[in-house]
């Protein structure tokens, strides 16, 4: 006889009877569902300012994520081997908290905030999603997992398509405010910038080519080679290093790969970078195509036509002018202790933010300065942060922000985290299917491409779950 509680009726207690392949399904129903939640609460975000909705998507999912988690421990259906990994994140939790209790704002380092929502709670619900996404159970749970990832990827790519044509289409990247760029268009899809997009497209490129390369059936075979391919494109349109640089990196992956394990390597690639080419071409024409002008007075000059780097200006159009999170780009700034920068240059934009960074993290070396309470320690000259020209609100080296905002020992405890993840990961690989390599992959290159970018609330959540599915394959699992 089913067991229940206080004698209530079986199916009230569905929880206390649920077999484990029950309970990998209903895992998997929760990360689906934050994938169709984030996109569909980042739409508000294109026509009102309305910062706090895709937090709530992840707080949604979050808490049910955190619910599952329980009753897999509860239950007995957490497999040994995620001990550990669920005691790093445990202890990641635990400083979290230490590093809200020395914040300098409170509220802000609960809840993360306006717009990035990344405080002490994004730890807790990010350990969950790993926890979940490594107990799937099955190859046709985590394959279901890639591809509603794939469909949220190409949702996006819809978007991105309708931002980076000139239809009027209200977006937060249409202007260039910092770079006094008017009309350049840039696609963010629903992730929140052109950095966030092209992390998110490379990472889902890879397993997407993989796919393409080894799946058998037709259908699902053109869905993953569509998906290759427009992502590609997108990326590269993006204008940001990470989208080229980290696309380059996954076609070099998938090359190898393919070759190694004599997939239809030649035709995947091809299409790949035909798309990358068709991209570049799209973005070196875009100044005239979408009638680029580098003021708005009545003098103003078009923009020249040709493929360029926006970094510094999609990084301060992001946080200032579009979520009012750091101070505006000033150029030649004297007062700020950090000094100025040319917002043009790469170089100088990465060195200034990491230098800056490198500060807090001599300053705060324990606790930091809080979960997303990375500006406050810059304020120098008024407490209202839009007063303080050329402070930053992210680090674009996730390695390195995690040191500033939680201190050394959060980022010690992640990279040894992704250390174990990654040795678990690799071993698994030897012998396996597309699909382990594929999510393996994914996991490998958004960890060398947070080494120039910043984790946000639309695109990390996909990296826990896919660095939890690359631990929690079991040795008999394909």
């Amino acid at each position: 006889m089913p067991k229940t509680i206080f004698h209530t009726t079986e199916k009230s207690n569905f929880i206390l009877n649920m077999k484990t392949e029950e309970y990998h399904r209903f895992n998997l129903r929760i990360l689906i569902l934050f994938l169709i939640l984030m996109p569909v609460f980042s739409l508000p975000l294109e026509f009102a300012k309305v910062y706090s909705v895709p937090g709530m998507a992840l707080a949604i999912t979050g808490v049910f994520a955190i619910v599952f988690v329980f009753i897999g421990f509860m239950k007995k259906a957490t497999p040994k081997q995620l001990f550990i990994p669920a005691g790093i994140l445990g202890a990641m939790v635990v400083w979290s908290i230490v590093s809200l209790y020395n914040s300098y704002d409170y509220s802000v380092s609960l809840f993360g905030a306006d717009g990035r929502s990344e405080g002490m709670l994004s730890v807790l619900f990010y350990g969950c999603f790993f926890l979940l996404g490594a107990q799937l159970g099955t190859d046709d749970n985590r394959r279901k997992l890639l591809d509603a990832m794939l469909w949220m990827g190409l949702a996006e790519c819809f978007w991105g398509l309708l931002q980076a044509l000139p239809l009027g289409l209200p977006s937060y990247y249409k202007n260039l405010e910092p770079l006094l760029l008017f009309n350049i268009c840039l696609p963010s899809g629903l992730t929140g910038s052109p950095i966030f997009f092209a992390t998110l497209l490379v990472m889902l490129a890879f397993p997407a080519a993989l796919g393409a390369m080894f799946t058998e059936e037709k259908k699902q075979r053109v869905f993953y080679l569509v998906c290759a391919a427009v992502f590609s494109l997108f990326a590269v349109r993006t204008q940001c290093v990470i989208g080229l640089a980290g696309l380059a990196l996954c076609i070099l992956a998938a090359v190898i790969y393919g070759v190694v394990r004599k997939g239809k390597t030649l035709f995947v690639v091809i299409m790949m970078l035909l798309t990358l080419g068709v991209g570049f071409g799209w973005s070196w024409i875009a100044p005239s195509v979408n009638g680029t002008m580098t003021s708005m007075s009545d003098d103003s000059s078009h923009a020249e036509n040709g493929y360029q780097f926006y970094d510094g200006g999609i990084i301060w159009d992001d946080s200032s002018y579009r979520l009012a999170v750091s101070g505006y780009y000033v150029a030649n700034n004297s007062m700020n202790p950090n000094g100025h920068f040319a917002i043009s240059s790469l170089t100088e934009s990465y060195g200034y933010l990491w230098k800056g960074a490198a500060k807090i993290v001599k300053s705060y070396p324990l606790a930091g300065s809080g979960p997303d309470n990375l500006v406050y320690p810059q304020l120098y000259q008024s407490l209202n942060i839009g007063s303080n020209p050329n402070v930053f609100d992210r680090t674009y080296n996730y390695y390195l922000h995690l040191a500033a905002t939680m201190g050394i020992p959060m980022a010690v405890l992640f990279v040894g985290l992704m250390v174990l993840t990654l040795v678990k990961g690799a071993k698994g690989c030897k012998g396996s299917g597309w699909l382990r390599a594929g999510m393996f992959g994914s996991v490998v290159l958004y960890l060398v491409m947070m080494v120039i970018g910043s984790s946000c609330i639309t695109v990390a959540p996909l990296f826990w779950m896919l660095a939890g599915c690359a631990v929690g394959w079991k040795k008999d699992e394909t």
